[in-house]
């Protein structure tokens, strides 16, 4: 068995927390063994904390990508000795920089011409929407190993000092230690995936007038602006823009201490589900079977019916009135069905 195991994680928020379930167990697959994790700078505070990890190693965002990049990733892993390597992103850079730093047995799936550069190489599912992307990381350990360990959902593990920031930043902001709050992320990196500034901003009035909850929107810097229209919009002091003021760690611990999560299949709907709160997701180009976050306290709004659902493309191709409808005609008051009979279900 190896002594020292090193994965390289995913480089999307998503993803990473995606592959959790398999770093996880990885330790328990190699005993005996130390884990490293390798990810991109501004996603390694996802993997602290976490009792299944030694040590993590950041790469810099600007050395993501491309062929500086791989020699950056050499010089970083190289000094290290390690015995053996998983590579979970699906690209030619990864696996070659892996490569370079002298990792005698490389782990990883097949593609982007890379199969020469893994001593194991190992074929994708197909079709790859058939195995939810979570599965499909944690299998890579399953079959290098010739183990059957247990899945188990993706979990992030907080400390006292995450929920203490988010306390903090939650007071600064108007909301007491008791009250309850619902977390929206009104914005995907994808515009197929938007469901619209007007209804989430009827949704959150929604809740402020019949559930009597305040409203936090949480998101990167990149979402700040729309997150600052939602709240001008609904004209409320109970919606509250933490959109590109905390970091992960916070951020997930704010999202712990909602009453639920409600947001398109992105980065934050993932961190609700690995933190265990309830959430609806509203999926339209996106294929859930493959990359909605997994949680038994979730509800899923996907119209199935669309003869276009699950296109995947970040840009609808349609015009007209095709245009968009996954998202469109998603209503409110489908939304808050969703959340009645989530709530009645966890309660």
């Amino acid at each position: 068995m190896a002594d020292k195991v090193l994965i390289r994680a995913p480089n999307h928020l998503g993803d990473c927390l995606m592959a959790l379930p398999m770093i996880n167990e990885t330790r328990e697959a190699y005993p005996g063994s130390t884990v490293t994790v390798l990810a991109p700078d501004h996603l390694t505070v996802l993997y602290e904390s976490n009792p299944a990890i030694d040590h993590v190693l950041a790469i810099p965002t600007q050395h993501v990508h491309g062929l500086i990049g791989v020699i950056k990733i050499k010089d970083i892993i190289a000094p290290h000795a390690f015995d053996l390597g998983y590579i979970l992103p699906p690209s030619f850079g990864a696996a070659a920089g892996f490569k370079l730093a002298g990792i005698k047995k490389r782990i990883g799936y097949i593609s982007d011409g890379r199969r020469l550069l893994l001593s194991k190489p190992l074929p994708l599912p197909t079709p790859l929407s058939s195995t939810h992307r979570s599965e499909t990381y944690f299998n890579l350990l399953r079959r290098a190993t010739g183990t059957n360990p247990d899945f188990v959902r993706p979990k992030l593990f907080l400390n006292e000092q995450d929920t203490a920031g988010a306390e903090g930043i939650l007071s600064r902001f108007g909301v007491g230690e008791s009250e309850p709050y619902a977390v929206l992320a009104v914005r995907s990196v994808a515009e197929s995936r938007r469901w619209g500034l007007s209804r989430y901003t009827d949704l959150a009035k929604r809740l402020i007038s019949s559930y009597g909850l305040k409203v936090v929107l949480v998101g990167s810097c990149d979402d700040a602006r729309d997150g600052d229209t939602v709240v001008s919009s609904a004209g409320a002091r109970d919606v509250i823009n933490l959109a590109g003021k905390t970091g992960l760690r916070e951020s997930a611990a704010v999202i712990s201490r909602a009453r639920f999560f409600v947001g398109n299949d992105s980065g934050p709907a993932h961190l609700a589900a690995a933190v265990g709160i309830p959430l609806v997701v509203l999926s339209g180009a996106d294929q859930p079977k493959e990359t909605s976050p997994l949680s038994p306290r979730k509800k899923l709004i996907y119209l199935d019916h669309l003869d276009c659902i699950s296109c995947v493309k970040n840009i609808c191709p349609l015009k007209g009135e095709g245009r968009m409808r996954c998202m469109t005609e998603i209503t409110v008051d489908m939304v808050t069905d969703a959340i009645d009979k989530l709530l009645q279900s966890v309660d």
